[in-house]
């Protein structure tokens, strides 16, 4: 008799079905027998357990309004058992009387109980009869201005004639309590008040014990701010505090939160979180140079020409940087210094150094281990070299160099450390040697021993060139004397094979280039004219080992394939030494140079003849070297002037998916009017890295 409800019932279905059960051959009134029968199956545990009033209303309205009965009632026995039928023993036809006598002897024997039903109750899907969402937004917001704005045109629309409307302004409050936890309850804070007795004799003495002191500080470079210390028995007391190694601790952690709340978007810029759209409807390609930051060092003396010298990133983190002060030209200088500075700095603070070590000579060159980052190795003018670990605070040098095994009083131009391709990456990575270059033409080889000295012997003794060389054709004027001051030239650039780990190359004053192995010294393997003059920086394509730039004081960039003995490619545009210039990192045609006061953007896909960009900033200040970050789309340059300018890549071009088809199609262009050369680069064939991998190295 029951049937299952329908997710989309409705109360015409229940009308139905009502009408369809008050038509059932059951719902009459039963006869004599039919009684007697059940009567018989009637008993009270049965009315008790197996019965209860309801009806079809009560389940579909909740009002009582019918009774309903089943013709299969339960059995009262624990055990189960099996409905019964009931079949009408009467005839189906009856008469009126007899119909009559049924009804008035059903009404004098008991009411029969109603039977048991069956109810299946299931979730109907939710009906959204009406729904308002919140129409309030806070005033300092976006959201907030639009609405203020949208509610003043509306008022606007409804200030004619005819249009006003009745409007009612009323505050409104949410029903919800906001309820904080226990854990953040602190606990009350007591006060009393207690009475001391000090005369003025007691405070007169007091501070007559203490030695007052005050010093003037300097705040942004114009600004001063007088400080008033007290020291007691002649001892300052913050100088004891300072030393703690807790306290320089929370005072470095604390300088980072502070400087992070000026230089957010500058350190955000740095990290490249931020990347360009390529979607973007205002691309433009400009090659601009846009400034960060200016690192300048707290302790500089503003009488002394203390400029950066070199620098070195950290190959595992790529926000640390060690900057060399010291000395780069001798050109309009009123005095050089006497001592020089080593500072690590962090992104995270900009404004102080980490770390800071002084010297009594000025520092030439400073490069970080890349298998022991916290390793870092520093050239002095004097021609010493020590290494220092930087992982900790006034921690005395590792290793210093000794007179014995480095006689060399010429200052130290460059240190690369070995590499091996294997070493990084490794569980326990081995502290590599490293090589040195002096302006004294000597290349030495230096070792970590377990000892305060430095291992060191001479690897290479450079001697002057002397007639025709390879490269490019030069006048050598014959010389004067058959016995010069100076029979070795001054190296001034040291530069690691990318492939080949045993192999290195050496830059001169002469503009040579010396070809070189670990494997065989006191003798190269290849000497080249790259430079008629210095030669002053040297690097190879990220994207070939075998394609790499020169620049020197010609006033030239020359790009090199090896193979070819003349430079494929030659940029010159300004009419001053190129002090440096460096492949881009992410574009195989880019590269950059700086020169006394410009920094010049060069892509080759466009043009061999002049730079796309040429920056200037700070123009009375003349710069002297520069270097990529790790990801390349930020630039370090330093100056004279002890700065160090943090520039990065603005509306720059997209880097192309296929870098080297790109670098071969620009060289290709670019010697589209040298048919000789052309064909002699092409027979050189592929001149990539297997597979066309990228390879980059400090």
């Amino acid at each position: 008799m029951s049937r299952p409800l329908r997710k989309d019932y409705r109360t015409a279905d229940f009308e139905k079905l009502s009408q369809l059960i008050r038509d059932h051959p059951l719902m009459r009134a039963p006869g004599a027998e039919q009684q007697q029968q059940l009567q018989k199956l009637r008993t009270p545990e049965y009315r008790t357990k197996c019965v209860m009033r309801a009806s079809l209303d009560d389940i579909a309205l909740g009002i009582n309004l019918y009774k309903l009965q089943l013709d299969k009632p339960h059995s009262p026995m624990p055990e189960e058992t099996e409905f019964q039928d009931l079949a009408p023993s009467a005839p189906s036809a009856l008469s009126g009387r007899s119909v009559r006598s049924a009804r008035s002897a059903a009404s004098t024997a008991r009411p029969p109980a109603a039977p048991f039903i069956k109810v299946l109750l299931r979730k109907t899907p939710i009906v959204v009869l009406f729904e308002r969402r919140s129409m309030t937004a806070l005033a300092d917001t976006e959201e907030g201005r639009l609405v203020l704005e949208d509610n003043r045109k509306y008022d606007e629309l409804l200030s004619g004639i005819d249009k006003t409307r009745r409007t009612v302004d009323a505050d409104t409050q949410t029903m919800t309590a906001l309820m904080k936890s226990r854990l953040v309850n602190t606990e009350r804070l007591t006060t009393a008040q207690m009475g001391s007795y000090v005369s003025n004799f007691e405070m007169y003495d007091t501070y007559a014990d203490l030695q007052k002191s005050t010093t003037s500080v300097e705040v942004q470079g114009e600004r001063k701010m007088e400080i008033t210390t007290y020291h007691v028995g002649g001892v300052d007391q913050f100088v004891g505090i300072n030393r703690l190694p807790g306290f320089r601790l929370a005072l470095m952690l604390t300088m980072r939160i502070l400087a992070s709340n000026v230089f957010e978007p500058q350190q955000r810029r740095y990290r490249n979180m931020a990347p360009p759209d390529p979607l973007a409807e205002d691309v433009k390609f400009k090659y601009r140079l846009g400034l960060l930051w200016r690192l300048s060092p707290p302790s500089a003396n503003p009488g002394v020409h203390q400029a950066v010298s070199d620098m070195s990133f950290c190959p595992s983190n790529g926000d640390i940087m060690a900057v060399a002060y010291g000395v780069y030209s001798h050109g309009k200088v009123s005095r050089l210094p006497r001592s020089g500075w080593v500072y690590v700095w962090n992104i995270k603070n900009p404004v102080n150094p980490e770390r800071c070590y002084n010297y009594q000579v000025p520092v030439v060159t400073v490069e970080f281990s890349p298998t022991q980052p916290q390793l870092l190795a520093i050239g002095l003018h004097n021609g010493s070299v020590e290494v220092r670990d930087i992982s900790g605070q006034d921690l005395p040098p590792l290793a210093i160099s000794q007179r014995s095994t480095s006689p060399h009083f010429e200052p130290v131009t460059a240190i690369k450390w070995i590499f091996f391709e294997g070493d990084v990456g490794a569980k326990d990575p081995h502290i590599t040697p490293f090589l040195a270059t002096s302006q004294a033409g000597a290349v030495t080889k230096y070792r970590l021993i377990n000892s305060p000295r430095l291992l060191g012997f001479e690897q290479q003794r450079l001697q002057r060139a002397e007639g025709e060389l390879e490269g490019i054709p030069i006048d050598r004027a014959p010389p004067a004397a058959s016995l010069l001051a100076n029979r070795h030239p001054q190296c001034l650039e040291l530069v690691l094979d990318p492939v080949q780990a045993d192999i290195y190359y050496v830059l001169t004053d002469e503009g040579t280039m010396y070809k070189c192995s670990t494997n065989y010294p006191l003798q190269h393997l290849e000497l080249r004219q790259v430079h008629d003059g210095p030669a002053a920086c040297m690097e190879f394509s990220p994207w070939s080992p075998r394609l790499y730039l020169t620049c020197g004081s010609d006033w030239c960039i020359r790009i090199w394939l090896a193979g070819i003995l003349l430079p494929i490619v030659t940029l010159q545009h300004h009419l001053s030494p190129v002090h440096c210039a460096r492949w881009s990192r992410t574009h195989s045609t880019i590269l950059v140079s700086l020169s006394r006061s410009t920094v010049d953007i060069w892509d080759l896909r466009n043009s061999t003849m002049k730079p796309v960009s040429s920056t200037t900033i700070d123009a009375n200040i003349f710069y002297t070297t520069f270097k990529f970050s790790h990801c390349g789309r930020s630039l370090a340059v330093g100056n004279e002037a002890g700065n160090l300018l943090m520039l990065s890549f603005e509306d720059m071009p997209f880097s192309p998916h296929f870098q080297y088809k790109q670098l071969k199609r620009a060289i290709f262009k670019a010697l589209s009017m040298q048919p000789d050369l052309r064909q002699q680069v092409k027979s050189v064939g592929y001149f990539g890295y297997p597979k066309g991998k990228k390879q980059t190295r400090a």
